[in-house]
């Protein structure tokens, strides 16, 4: 018989397959998620079933993607991990650097390289344009959509903290 921590274990985990993580990540992301302490590497390792070089390898990945926390105790030489258990947090979170490392370095080069197509005048040319221009528009489009989620959660979290939970 399954227990609710491991079919909540096993959501987190097929959710975080749907954004690209692999298995081993998605584990990790599950374990950690329910856990309301930060959990050492070779727990982490003993509770997937992975060895804890591969465990350190992903956590690695998963780290840099900013969604689990690297922690030391003092007087440890063990690794602990925690990871925020805010959903809505961990979305901006996420979206704030898409907007950071994708829209806004987008919308400054894009200009400058539709202007450069616009000076050529091929037929291979203005096909690209087209290409780079739909691009552009759609950059554009995610930057209203990413602002209108960071106005909601931000309303969210007003309203959270009025004793109000609606979306």
């Amino acid at each position: 018989m399954d227990t609710p921590k491991a079919d909540f274990i096993c959501l987190i985990a097929e959710n975080s397959k749907v954004n690209g993580l692999d298995e081993l990540q998605s584990k990790l992301i599950g374990s950690l998620f329910i856990e309301p302490e930060e959990l050492a590497l070779d727990e982490l390792a003993k509770r997937t079933g992975y060895s804890p070089s591969a465990v350190s390898t992903a956590m690695k990945f998963i780290e840099r993607a900013g969604i689990v926390k690297r922690t030391k105790k003092p007087k440890s030489k063990k690794v602990y991990f925690y990871m925020e258990k805010d959903m809505l947090a961990i979305s901006l979170q996420i979206m704030r650097r898409k907007y950071d490392n994708i829209i806004l370095p987008s919308k400054q080069k894009l200009p400058v390289i539709i202007e450069k197509y616009k000076r050529e005048s091929t037929k291979e040319s203005e096909e690209e344009l087209r290409i780079v221009e739909t691009y552009y528009k759609q950059v554009l489009f995610f930057e209203q959509i990413l602002d209108d989620f960071i106005k909601r959660f931000e309303q969210y979290g007003m309203n959270k903290q009025l004793g109000g939970d609606k979306i």
